[in-house]
């Protein structure tokens, strides 16, 4: 049991269906992106298309699970561990616009997909924030806090970065459609810095096992990777507007400060990844694993774009290399997945053990 709905009849794999799978839009359209980004459309087209389509399939699956059972989304939902994985949904959002524009098809989408993404993240930020502080009973730092919460910097960040898409699509980007990218990008910024000084002082100052150092730890890269793509395309801007273009001189500089905070963590992460396999030993395909596949993937668009912008033509080396790490990480994951789905009684005898062996 996952959700606690025990007095809810129906399907288990609904009911206990992971409200982060929106991960898998994430992870394989973000690869799609650095694919198109470095010129191999024969593998990005193919992405593009598996993304597209389990977009409107896990948003079928989430509306028949609030449907059938509300109680469990909502115990999800209220959860600190499981309640900021519903942020996947917007940063998809986000992922499946850069798709649109990077592609240049479906453009005309963008609107409507930017207000959709702004009410879904003004929603469930405002309130999964809500919920989890006028709770009564609360979980200590190191049963409530993990890579997942880094979802609300991701998905802030992907709101700034579908508006820099939208405003390259006019003439003359709006002031107040670049002043709203400003906006969330900075506002990223400063949610990451507060979370992830929490994150240093759990990880350093508090006991870690290996069964603790799962794959969401991983979204600490990606989510200073996608805020380092946020700050590429606001540097990809016109500066028509001179007093927003005194606010966009100062992302240049900020940008370096990112793309170097989202370089560190990569040689960390791959470390503890190590680590905890060797002291835990394999453990099979998890829905949480496309939490390693986007920030790979975002780690090379956002190096890519921001070489560009910036002029730093030797940083392509770097985006190259790590391009075939990321598709590596996706294959792996999405022939685990197929595996998984294929093997329906064992994912679910394995899915419980996992759940019983995870801490709360």
């Amino acid at each position: 049991m996952v959700s606690g709905a025990t007095a809810e009849a129906g399907p288990l794999w609904l009911r206990d269906f992971f409200p982060g799978y929106f991960a898998m839009v994430m992870g394989t359209g973000i690869v799609a992106v650095a694919a198109r980004l470095l010129g191999r459309d024969a593998l990005g087209w193919p992405l593009f298309a598996i993304s597209l389509a389990a977009y409107p399939l896990l948003w079928a699956i989430l509306l028949a699970r609030i449907a059938r059972f509300p109680r469990a989304v909502l115990a999800d939902f209220a959860s600190h561990e499981r309640g900021p994985s519903f942020l996947t949904i917007v940063a998809a959002n986000g992922v499946l616009g850069s798709q649109f524009a990077v592609f240049n098809t479906l453009t005309f989408l963008l609107p409507a997909l930017f207000w959709f993404s702004l009410v879904l993240w003004a929603l469930l930020v405002y309130g999964f924030l809500s919920t989890v502080t006028v709770s009564i009973a609360k979980p200590d730092l190191e049963h409530g806090l993990n890579g997942a919460w880094l979802l609300l910097v991701v998905a802030t960040e992907s709101i700034a970065v579908l508006a820099c898409f939208l405003a390259l699509r006019t003439g003359a980007p709006p002031p107040p459609l670049v002043f709203s990218a400003l906006a969330f990008y900075l506002l990223g910024a400063m949610l990451y810095m507060s979370l992830s000084a929490l994150i240093f002082f759990r990880w350093i100052f508090r006991p870690m096992h290996p069964a603790e150092m799962g794959a969401p730890w991983w979204i600490n890269m990606g989510a200073v990777a996608i805020a380092t793509l946020a700050g590429a395309r606001l540097m990809a801007l016109p500066g028509n507007d001179p007093n927003l273009l005194l606010l966009q001189r100062f992302v240049t500089p900020f940008t370096v400060l990112l793309w170097a905070t989202s370089t560190f963590w990569i040689p960390l992460l791959a470390i503890l990844f190590v680590w905890k396999e060797l002291q835990r030993g394999p453990h099979g395909y998890d829905p949480s694993l496309w939490s390693v596949v986007f920030p790979l993937g975002m780690y090379v668009a956002a190096t890519h774009d921001y070489a560009t912008e910036a002029h730093l033509h030797f940083l392509y080396a770097i985006s190259h290399a790590v391009f075939w790490i990321a598709l590596l990480a996706w294959a792996l994951t999405f022939v685990g997945m197929w595996v998984r789905l294929l093997r329906p009684h064992a994912a679910l005898s394995s899915h419980r053990l996992d759940h019983q062996a995870r801490p709360l």
